[in-house]
């Protein structure tokens, strides 16, 4: 159940706009005192995972899927 909070706290910070992008300095400091420490360094691993300085909520997500 972890997973689905986590696309959901990522889903608030993007607002659903899935044109948004964010680095993991601005995921970590969105997400921070949503989610665990455990699972904030889960997120900014798999969007680190992509290769590109920042990400779309989208593939946040997928990434986050993908390394459930």
């Amino acid at each position: 159940m972890a997973q689905l909070t986590s696309q959901d706290d990522l889903a608030g910070l993007y607002d659903h706009d899935l044109e948004a992008h964010f680095d993991t300095g601005q995921l970590r400091e969105g997400l921070a005192g949503i989610v665990s420490a455990t699972e904030l360094d889960r997120i900014t691993a798999a969007v680190d995972a992509t290769g590109d300085k920042t990400v779309s909520y989208e593939t946040a997500t997928t990434r986050l899927k993908s390394n459930g």
